[in-house]
């Protein structure tokens, strides 16, 4: 196989890579500020070289591809400068990593936009894509806060491996790592909280649990009949203040296990549902 041949298949082995990874929401996180356009200019280099190279390419065609390219890399650069994401990465104690892309912006009113991406190593990262968090405020209301700032970065907090608190400017808002059964905290599990919610319907008074820093009692009236679940945390304007919640579910759409009929709310989302093999 001649050089140019062997160019032509890595570029291409390259370009169904990205194209599978970016299906199943994985990226290559170096790649991530600068969009395509590291891929582009490779396309263009190595393409300009084969046109200029092989006496088979008519000249006028390869100047024809590399103007194409260029106009691609130009609309690439403008949507780069008006989207303009920042990134950076915070890490747990056992060198979880959660990378955040995150920008802000004014058209009448202030946005924040944050994206979320988990990844152990830094190189490649899983979009999770249910986590985004977008603020609006109208200019009455902005805060001036930078976008740091606005998610209280510097102050996030991880619980356990799986979960990190951001202290926003609209409060407490929580990402979950949607980790697969292999890679969740060995602390706590799926198979946990199907034990507890039978506990629950067992009746089982005194019985505890605590779940990404909330705990859990099964508490039961034996003259009424009734049984609740208490909730309760050290930070009780958190996600989901301290009180009471009836119950335990599954929800397949949301993609998590919520508490149910609480007291200052129907639902909240307490712990991701185990991904499908």
């Amino acid at each position: 196989m001649t050089k140019t041949k062997w160019v032509l298949v890595l570029l291409a082995a390259m370009d169904l890579l990205l194209i599978a990874m970016a299906l199943m929401n994985y990226f290559f996180l170096f790649l991530k500020p600068t969009g395509l356009l590291i891929p582009l200019i490779m396309h263009m280099v190595a393409f300009t070289v084969i046109g200029f190279r092989s006496p088979r390419i008519p000249r006028w065609l390869t100047i024809l591809v590399l103007m194409i390219g260029v106009f691609f890399m130009l609309i690439s650069s403008v949507m780069l400068l008006l989207t303009h994401y920042n990134y950076t990465t915070i890490k747990s104690q056992s060198h979880q990593s959660l990378t955040i892309e995150y920008r802000d912006f004014t058209l009448g009113e202030t946005t924040y936009l944050y994206h979320f991406y988990k990844t152990n190593f830094g190189i490649i990262g899983k979009r999770l894509d249910d986590e985004s968090i977008r603020m609006v405020f109208q200019s009455v209301n902005n805060p001036g806060f930078d976008p740091e700032a606005a998610l209280g970065l510097d102050n996030a907090v991880w619980i356990g491996d799986h979960t990190v608190r951001f202290p926003t400017v609209e409060g407490t808002k929580e990402v979950h790592l949607k980790s697969s059964a292999s890679s969740d905290s060995p602390e706590m599990t799926a198979t946990d909280i199907e034990a507890f919610i039978q506990k629950v319907e067992n009746k089982e008074d005194g019985h505890t649990i605590t779940v990404n820093g909330y705990k859990l009692i099964v508490r039961y009236d034996e003259s009424s009949d009734q049984s609740w679940i208490d909730v309760s945390s050290d930070d009780s304007e958190g996600l989901i203040p301290n009180q009471q919640c009836s119950r335990i579910v599954p929800n397949v759409e949301q993609g998590y296990y919520m508490l149910e009929e609480c007291t200052h709310r129907w639902e909240y989302k307490l712990y991701p549902l185990e991904e499908l093999p």
